[in-house]
């Protein structure tokens, strides 16, 4: 079972509720490096699943066909007909699909999002070679959707070179890695002066952002849903700046995305 949630109430979603329903729970680019492909992995919580049925993508409210459906062992994949709870099948040409996001044919079902480590670790990837530019941005946008790592930038910058934050040095490894090896596109690291991160209210006005009196070394960032975030240089300073304003909510996660019509 699994626990879905709405504006007005939560409850629990049995194998046994008549619709279909299921998140998304993985994300994978370049399963055949030969056509790009982007598959979307989706464990089935309710119902039955059928290949060429229409269902519900909750966050966007968009109506989908689910036609190229694919159990997948190793560099072999098996066109997948019918599904049941507990299954997981992979969806393959669905760009809209994101991490934790809802399928089903009852559109009051909602999942509760899948929550994301707070970032530790923050780090500058540079393209030096301009002739890959667009394989570097591509590549870097399709991971970022896999979640290896998140993405921030900076208030008051024009600079195009993305801030990268993870968990661990690892993550960025493996971004690195896969950059050079699926996309082509050599990249550059550099170390960023941050080591902790807080999301701030996302209805705090411009002024009030321009004003907040941040440590020597802090700024402010937005993420790649424009959520406002206060970066900070220790977690001395960190708790400095919470400590001098205690109105002021601060998360080590991302709000909840607003979804239409919710």
């Amino acid at each position: 079972m699994s626990t879905e949630s709405t504006t007005s109430e939560a409850r629990l979603i049995e194998p046994t509720h008549p619709h279909f329903a299921g998140f998304i729970f993985k994300i994978q680019a370049n399963m055949d490096p030969r056509h790009r492909d982007r598959i979307a992995f989706i464990r089935i919580v309710s119902g039955k699943f059928e290949r060429d049925m229409v269902v519900t993508h909750v966050q966007s409210g968009r109506k989908v066909r689910l036609s190229s459906s694919h159990k997948l062992f190793g560099n072999e994949r098996e066109t997948v007909d019918e599904a049941w709870p507990g299954d997981i099948i992979g969806l393959v040409g669905h760009d809209g699909f994101g991490i934790g996001d809802t399928l089903t044919t009852d559109p009051s079902i909602r999942f509760d999002e899948i929550p994301r480590f707070t970032p530790e670790v923050f780090e500058y990837f540079h393209n030096p070679n301009t002739a890959k530019f667009k394989q570097f941005r591509q590549g870097l946008d399709q991971l970022l959707l896999e979640g290896v790592a998140q993405a921030f930038h900076l208030k008051d910058t024009a600079s195009r070179v993305p801030l990268l934050a993870a968990v661990g040095p690892l993550q960025f490894e493996v971004l690195q890695y896969r950059l050079e090896t699926e996309y082509g596109a050599e990249t550059r690291r550099e170390s960023a002066p941050f080591t902790a991160v807080r999301w701030l209210p996302s209805d705090l006005s411009t002024e009030t952002l321009d004003t907040l009196p941040l440590p020597t070394g802090g700024r402010i960032a937005f993420d790649l849903d424009q959520n406002p975030v206060a970066l900070f240089p220790t977690e001395w300073s960190l708790n400095y700046f919470a400590q001098n304003q205690p109105s002021l909510s601060l998360s080590p996660f991302a709000p909840k995305k607003k979804y239409e019509g919710r």
